[in-house]
């Protein structure tokens, strides 16, 4: 069988307004999608679109993906400032695809697909083709003959089809009418000073009731559900004679994966919100929170459960997981849901209440719930919001416990987006520059433009790499977004000509990256300090050192904490710009240099900038002092500042614009 692997995927952004295909036909945007650390398959994947001016009220769209064998369609789905699209088969680990939208006059907006959600009889319905996936019921359902009103209730899933059509979900059975299929009260709680049970209705103490109608939207890559619950407080001394403790919204997101013989794929999110300014506490008790009853089909003879942990019905009760997996026999053979909990929940992973081995006489008896509050009391305070997000895989079939792993790995953790600008329509691609002119040459250099070269691979961008001086021309600079001067040093131009074509390349827009030696290039062009910030002067002897972190907020400095503890040249610069954008220090105090008063002395107190970042109008220039040892290209922390700066340049290069390049002479 088929199955589908969700997407955690790292996608790139790129403006190509000037991909003209013909007068009624624009590329206007391009992505790259870049499979990470894992191997997917039918993934979902989006794009964020804002601040992209693409839409208009009569503007159509059509989205390919660029393959060697020409384009082939997509179809994608627009949600407010999101575009989602999907990557069709298998996308090996570390793989990249390319996407362009375009747009066609007199063009759908978007593909309608073959998922659809609808209205009917007091539910709400997602289909794929011909195929029920599930049903949200919003309509009380009342309760069967002999039983009491306070069983009545909404808001709950039932049916869940497996794609081969066997119905995988129960309501109202005889030994536990307050189950509902797929749904999630709470069984312990204390509003107010008084003690309710939302699960066991027939208490009488608390109900959950659906407000209003829910709204639902449909596309080619998913269809989405959202309704309003009020957990009813019905002790309450209001005149009503009831009260809203606490409300939660529900949505529900089924993703259009495979083909029609699924699996089927469904996301579920309960967001929870105190419904007075009295805080809601949800006491500890073992079984509360997002729940399931199993089709009366399955029993101890029938059904297998198995966790992430390798536990089952025998010894799974209590016990926390990150997923579990619930199969059964059925009419296709073998059908089953994929549970999945998410790394934000609370008090992750969640224990399980499972129904052990022999409950209910070895009959009818599949239940199982994530317990957020098994342990420990859970208080939710006024004004603030508390979110639960779980996904059920939904199959046909005997899916491995390594295979169901990786689904979980997928949805638990996914890439941040990262933005690259293109003009030419593809990924951004930098150049490595590593000239040395006569003098000392640095033995990191090959080190530098591997580390360099695996980031790009890693983070979807391109490199090349020269230490040519010849290739420096103005018709080459022209495929670069980016220069990185990875330990240049004495005379890195060769020629005038070489140098013109750099400065007017920096005016038009370009990139700008510098690392450790780069500072001490090109020392008699004033124009070269001024772009890279400062003049190297001298370095004490390698050693180690605390460097400060100045601003912890820059993609270079994020991961670096209040000092980092490292060992390098501690460089000396001067003649530096005074727009730099200091990112790092050095302290002083710690480095062991005999010749300190001399230089830098007293000129920066305890601290002399080590790396900094400047926005140079049409393009960004970044520098970090930092890199002597060819080993440190190798480093956790220092490949993360390499790259945070890089991607810091990156995102802010535009498309390149000559006009802006108004040099003729050097110095100009």
């Amino acid at each position: 069988m088929t199955f589908f692997l969700r997407n955690r995927l790292c996608f790139f952004l790129a403006l190509a307004l000037t991909a003209q295909m013909n007068a009624q036909e624009k590329a206007v945007l391009t992505f790259v999608a870049s499979a990470g650390d894992f191997d997917r398959f039918d993934s979902p994947v989006s794009a964020s679109l804002e601040d992209v001016p693409i839409a208009g009220p009569d503007m159509g769209f059509r989205m390919a993906e660029q393959t060697p064998g020409g384009e082939v369609p997509v179809d994608f789905q627009f949600d407010g400032n999101r575009i989602w699209w999907q990557l069709s088969g298998e996308t090996p680990a570390g793989a990249d695809r390319i996407y362009r939208l375009y747009r066609t006059d007199g063009a759908p907006k978007a593909p309608a697909g073959n998922l659809t959600v609808s209205r009917e009889d007091g539910a709400i319905l997602f289909q794929k083709g011909k195929k029920n996936i599930l049903r949200y019921q919003y309509k009380e359902e009342m309760p069967p003959a002999g039983k009491s009103p306070l069983y009545r209730r909404g808001g709950f899933i039932h049916p869940l089809w497996s794609p081969g059509g066997e119905v995988l979900t129960r309501i109202q059975p005889p030994d536990h009418t307050h189950h509902y299929g797929i749904w999630n009260p709470w069984t312990h709680t204390t509003f107010e000073g008084r003690h309710l049970d939302f699960w066991n209705l027939n208490e009488g103490q608390a109900t959950v009731r659906v407000v209003g109608l829910p709204v639902f939207q449909q596309g080619a890559v998913f269809g989405e559900m959202s309704a309003r619950h009020e957990h009813v407080d019905l002790t309450a001394p209001a005149p009503e004679g009831y009260k809203a403790a606490l409300e939660e919204g529900w949505k529900i997101r089924v993703w259009n994966a495979g083909s029609e013989k699924g699996p089927w794929v469904v996301d579920f999110t309960s967001t929870l919100n105190c419904a007075t300014d009295s805080a809601l506490t949800i006491d500890a008790y073992r079984y509360q929170g997002f729940g399931y009853r199993g089709t009366e089909k399955w029993d101890d003879q029938t059904a297998r459960l198995l966790t992430s942990e390798g536990k089952d019905k025998s010894d799974g009760n209590g016990t926390r997981a990150r997923w579990i997996d619930v199969r059964g026999d059925s009419g296709p053979g073998k059908s089953g849901i994929l549970f999945m909990t998410n790394p934000q929940n609370h008090n992750f992973p969640e224990q399980l209440r499972i129904w052990p081995t022999g409950t209910n006489k070895g009959q009818e008896n599949v239940f199982i719930n994530f317990n957020p509050a098994q342990e420990q009391d859970w208080v939710l305070h006024p004004g603030k919001t508390y979110t639960l997000n779980y996904r059920m895989l939904v199959y046909d079939g005997t899916p491995s416990p390594e295979l169901m792993d990786k689904y979980w790995q997928d949805y638990a953790h996914p890439i941040e987006a990262r933005v690259a600008l293109n003009q030419s329509g593809g990924p951004k691609r930098v150049l490595v520059y590593t000239r040395n002119g006569k003098g000392y040459i640095h033995e990191n250099r090959a080190a530098s433009v591997e580390a360099i070269k695996k980031l790009g691979a890693e983070n979807g961008f391109i490199v090349d790499a020269t230490e040519d001086p010849a290739f420096i021309t103005e018709e080459n600079l022209k495929k670069y977004q980016a220069v990185i001067c990875s330990n240049t040093n004495n005379e890195t131009f060769d020629t005038e000509a070489g140098k013109l074509a750099f400065q007017r390349y920096i005016q038009a827009g370009g990139g700008f990256v510098g690392i450790h030696s780069a500072s001490g290039s090109e020392r008699q062009w004033p124009w070269f300090w001024s772009l890279l910030g400062g003049k190297f002067r001298r370095h004490p002897p390698l050693q180690s050192f605390d460097v400060k972190v100045i601003d912890p907020t820059h993609p270079s400095t994020l991961h670096l904490g209040k000092i980092w503890k490292w060992e390098d040249e501690c460089y000396y610069l001067e003649q530096f710009n005074p727009g730099n954008h200091v990112l790092l220090a050095a302290d002083l105090t710690t480095v062991e240099d005999d010749k300190k008063a001399e230089y830098p002395g007293v000129i920066f107190g305890n601290y002399i900038p080590l790396a900094w970042c400047r926005d140079n109008g049409p393009g960004r220039a970044w520098y970090t002092a930092l890199g002597h040892k060819p080993e440190y290209y190798a480093d956790p922390n220092y490949l993360k500042h390499l790259l945070g700066g890089i991607l810091w340049v990156l995102d802010g290069t535009d498309r390149l614009d000559y006009s802006r390049a108004t040099a003729v002479l050097m110095n100009d």
